[in-house]
């Protein structure tokens, strides 16, 4: 069983990481970590600016940094690093009202999108492990769903015929951008005796 210790602060994230690791890692929050400036111009760059943050202050644990976010192409990739403060006040409502706003005018062909999330596995500044989930879907012209966080009221699956809100969570780990980096990362872990 390997002890990973998030750069992050939030709980719920280490939950659901944790989830998808469960029975070959345990998901740690370190007191002392505080996130960093996210100034990376990728998804990539900022997982591993939190995962340098964290391995220096404790180098001889394995750390993971893990990044992501929403890329419309019809907005020029936007929310893309930006996702989390799209708005000016980065709430996720106003974030949502203001991602429906841009794409006032965008037709159904127009409104694709995906999500993005990279993960880094670290340890002493160094490294060990990297990867990438995706899933592809649409932006809605209005929201629906209670569930989720972030978009999801607004990002379509199309599979599914329902947003990333009307999905259980358990839909949604099957599908989404994390799990998909996760299950990765899982396969990678699994193959280790020792790091």
């Amino acid at each position: 069983m390997f002890d990973i210790y998030l750069a992050s602060s939030n709980k719920h994230k280490a939950l659901e990481i944790e989830e998808f690791l469960r029975g070959i890692a345990r998901i740690l929050i370190h007191e002392k970590y505080t996130s960093p400036p996210e100034t990376g111009e990728s998804f990539r760059e900022n997982a591993i600016i939190k995962a340098k943050t964290l391995s220096h202050i404790i180098p001889e644990e394995l750390v993971l940094g893990e990044d992501s976010g929403l890329v419309v192409p019809f907005l020029g990739g936007a929310p893309g690093v930006s996702s989390h403060r799209f708005s000016s006040s980065g709430d996720d409502e106003e974030n949502i009202k203001l991602l429906i706003e841009k794409m006032r005018d965008a037709h159904d062909e127009d409104r694709k999108a995906y999500f993005v999330s990279y993960g880094v596995l670290m340890k002493g500044g160094k490294i060990l492990w990297e990867g990438e989930g995706r899933v592809y879907g649409c932006i809605d012209y209005h929201q629906q769903g209670e569930q989720g966080f972030g978009y999801d009221p607004i990002f379509y699956y199309p599979p599914f015929k329902k947003t990333f809100a009307q999905l259980s969570r358990e839909e949604k780990n099957r599908v989404s951008h994390r799990g998909a980096m996760l299950r990765q990362l899982r396969k990678f872990l699994e193959k280790q005796k020792e790091l």
